[in-house]
């Protein structure tokens, strides 16, 4: 199972989605095999988690031609972050994937801007990858906003054959701090907001993806 992580913007929060989901499904109860791939140039995820103590994840640099690593990798699951859409590395990591998540800023400019990224996908999943799912992701929404709603029903309407996850994540400094801990902000809170709603969305895509929990 290969998910990757793909927007054709930076600055989206693709590195922390990913490290986030990497840690979170190596911590399931079953301890799956996880890879995490970083494919962008920054090195974020590398970089982040070099040195981490957890036996069932392995990190990966992969900035050119990814979709050979991707093939060849035998764990059970594998997590791609990817540079902006435009760059080749992004298509070729999607073009082996099983599900794509598209993460987006909750502003009516970056709907919008979603439009090359979802023409890319689509003409992958045609022409590469007929089984290929895509769901957007809502991320760094303001708390105590009803924003969320609102750019989830723009989405429903101008992209109606992608559909919108469920969970929706929030700008909150947990985040951050969880990363300095070489955790996910599950493992670093498990009462914090933050941890309630990547719980959900780590539900949300074992349930996708079929991961086994138990």
């Amino acid at each position: 199972m290969i998910i990757s992580i793909v927007s054709q913007k930076g600055g989206v929060g693709k590195s922390t989605i990913s490290i986030n989901l990497a840690l979170a499904i190596a911590g399931l109860p079953t301890r799956p095999s996880v890879a995490l791939v970083d494919c962008d140039e920054q090195q974020s995820c590398v970089e982040t988690l070099q040195g981490h103590d957890r036996a069932n994840l392995t990190l990966y640099e992969a900035i050119e031609k990814p979709h050979k690593l991707l093939d060849g990798l035998r764990q059970q699951v594998v997590i791609c972050d990817t540079p902006p859409i435009g760059h080749d590395t992004a298509y070729q990591a999607a073009a082996v994937s099983s599900l794509v998540i598209i993460p987006l800023q909750p502003s009516p400019l970056d709907v919008r801007s979603m439009a090359r990224t979802v023409k890319a996908l689509t003409i992958i999943k045609a022409q590469y990858n007929p089984t290929l799912q895509a769901r957007f992701l809502v991320n760094r929404l303001v708390p105590r906003t009803t924003l969320g709603v609102e750019i989830r029903d723009i989405l429903k309407n101008l992209y109606p054959t992608f559909p919108v996850l469920n969970a929706m994540l929030h700008d909150r400094q947990a985040y951050k701090q969880s990363l300095i801990s070489q955790q996910s902000v599950i493992e670093f809170d498990k009462a914090s907001p933050a941890a309630k709603e990547m719980g959900e969305l780590l539900m949300e895509i074992v349930k996708i993806s079929k991961i086994k929990t138990k």
